[in-house]
């Protein structure tokens, strides 16, 4: 059985959640410029990594790497709302799987769920 090597990529605080399931994380901050942060990115890319959750805050200003491997096998990369401020990255990202693998914004206000009219 393989297992994919799992990372996490974010803020220190949430960080040590991943620590403790024994994913290997990458802290950086909030404040880091986005060249950094798409440096150690791709970095954890190269060493193989089958999975890499990534605080929305981060993710934010490397969208156009996340959608590169958005269709990709791997890594898998998954945006996760971060403890301080939010910015909706992460449930735009979720709100962008489900209407690609459903066909319809089922996340869209107003939509009812059968049996809830």
């Amino acid at each position: 059985m393989v297992q994919a090597k799992i990372a996490a990529f974010g803020e220190s605080d949430i960080m040590l959640i991943f620590k403790a399931i024994g994913a290997d994380v990458y802290p950086v901050e909030s404040s880091a410029d986005r060249e950094d942060a798409e440096s150690r990115l791709k970095k954890i890319i190269k060493e193989g990594y089958g999975i890499i959750f990534m605080t929305e805050t981060i993710a934010a200003g490397l969208d156009s790497i996340i959608r590169y491997y958005a269709n990709r096998i791997t890594p898998s990369i998954v945006v996760i709302p971060g403890l301080g401020q939010r910015n909706n990255y992460a449930v735009n990202q979720l709100r962008t799987a489900i209407i690609k693998a459903v066909g319809a914004d089922i996340m869209a206000e107003g939509v009812k769920n059968k049996g809830q009219e």
